[in-house]
C-alpha cells in the first residue's frame, strides 16, 4: 500500500551526500506538524561511497529511495513521487535549507487559494542576500526588446524579479529549486515531463498548468537559502551543463511554441552566445552546438 500524507518532501542526491544531509536536517528543524509530512530522499545513482553517507538517516527522518541510474531531476523526483500519494508535493534541490516552517506556510496558503497549482517561497544565497524567487515565460519579445522594454508598457505583466515582497503575488514560474506543488494538478497534468533531464522543468509545468487555468504565487512570507550548484561543482562539466540547458529550453520552447517560432529563438540565441564567445565567457562549441538545433542525442542522459 503507497502511504498517503498531507506533504511530500522529494529531494535528490547525486554525490553531494552533504548537501542532502542538510537539506533533510533543516526540514526536521523547523518543521511543527511531524505527522502531516513524509521526506523522499531519491539517490540518483551516486558512487557507493556518497549513497553510503545517506544511510545514517533513520526511516522516521527519510525514506531513501535508490535508482541505479541518473534519472535526471524530472525522472528523480517522479521516481519519488511513485512511493506516496500526497495533498501537496515539495520538490526541493538539496542545496536548499529551510529557515522557516515553510511546508506550514506554503500548505496553508494553497489551502486559501485554491486556484495555486504551484507556489515558492522567497530564496536567499549562502549568505541570506536575496535571490531571484521567479521568472517569466521565456518570450521573443523578451529576447529581442528585454524585460525593461516590456515591463514599461505591460508594468502589471512583467513584475520586478529582483524586488523584496512582503505579500504574495502571481508569477509565471517559481523557481524550480524550491517548488511546492499541489498534488491534484500534478496529477492532472501527469507530473513533470521526464523529457527534461535537467533545466525549464518548472517553465514546462507552469506553462501546462496556466494552459488549463492553474496558477502560480510567490509565496515571501517563507525563506529558502540556495546555495546553487552543489552537483555541478565540477568545473570538467561546465561546457556539458551548458549544453544541456539549451536542449532543454529549445524543447520547451518546440512543444510550447513550435518548430518555426523556435527556429527564430535559436538563431538570437546564438548570436548572443556569440558576443559571449568573443568575450571569452563561452567556447565558440557552444555557438555551433546551438546552431546545430542543440540535440537531444547529445544529452547527458546518455553518458551514463
Amino acid at each position: 500500500m503507497i502511504p498517503k500524507v498531507k506533504i511530500a518532501v522529494i529531494t535528490l542526491n547525486y554525490n553531494s551526500a552533504g548537501h542532502t544531509l542538510r537539506c533533510v536536517r533543516s526540514i526536521l528543524k523547523y518543521a511543527t506538524e511531524r505527522s502531516n509530512f513524509v521526506i523522499i530522499v531519491v539517490d540518483n545513482a551516486s558512487t557507493s561511497h556518497d549513497r553510503q553517507q545517506l544511510k545514517i538517516l533513520s526511516a522516521d527522518e527519510a525514506m531513501l529511495v535508490c535508482s541505479d541510474k541518473n534519472l535526471g531531476f524530472s525522472g528523480g523526483m517522479m521516481l519519488g513521487m511513485q512511493h506516496v500519494e500526497a495533498e501537496y508535493y515539495f520538490f526541493l534541490n538539496n542545496d536548499c535549507e529551510l529557515r522557516d516552517d515553510a511546508l506550514s506556510t506554503l500548505s496553508h496558503f494553497m489551502e486559501l487559494n485554491k486556484d495555486a497549482a504551484l507556489c515558492g517561497g522567497s530564496m536567499v544565497d549562502i549568505n541570506g542576500q536575496p535571490r531571484s524567487s521567479f521568472n517569466y515565460f521565456p518570450s521573443l519579445a523578451s529576447e529581442i526588446f528585454g524585460n525593461g522594454i516590456l515591463r514599461l508598457l505591460r508594468p502589471g505583466r512583467y513584475t520586478r524579479r529582483h524586488r523584496i515582497y512582503t505579500q504574495p503575488i502571481q508569477v509565471d514560474v517559481v523557481s524550480g529549486a524550491a517548488m511546492f506543488v499541489r498534488g491534484t494538478a500534478l496529477r492532472q497534468l501527469h507530473g513533470l515531463d521526464t523529457g527534461y533531464f535537467l533545466y525549464c522543468e518548472e517553465e514546462d509545468f507552469a506553462w501546462r498548468a496556466g494552459k488549463v487555468g492553474w496558477k502560480a504565487y510567490l509565496v515571501p512570507q517563507t525563506v529558502i537559502s540556495h546555495i546553487g550548484g552543489a552537483s555541478s561543482s565540477d568545473v570538467s562539466l561546465r561546457a556539458a551543463l551548458q549544453r544541456e540547458y539549451y536542449i532543454s529550453f529549445f524543447r520547451y520552447l518546440h512543444l510550447h511554441h513550435g518548430s518555426i517560432y523556435t527556429a527564430v529563438f535559436r538563431l538570437l540565441t546564438s548570436v548572443k552566445v556569440l558576443r559571449r564567445a568573443l568575450s571569452g565567457k563561452v567556447g565558440f562549441d557552444l555557438v555551433g552546438f546551438i546552431l546545430r538545433g542543440a540535440p537531444q542525442k547529445e544529452s547527458l542522459r546518455y553518458r551514463q
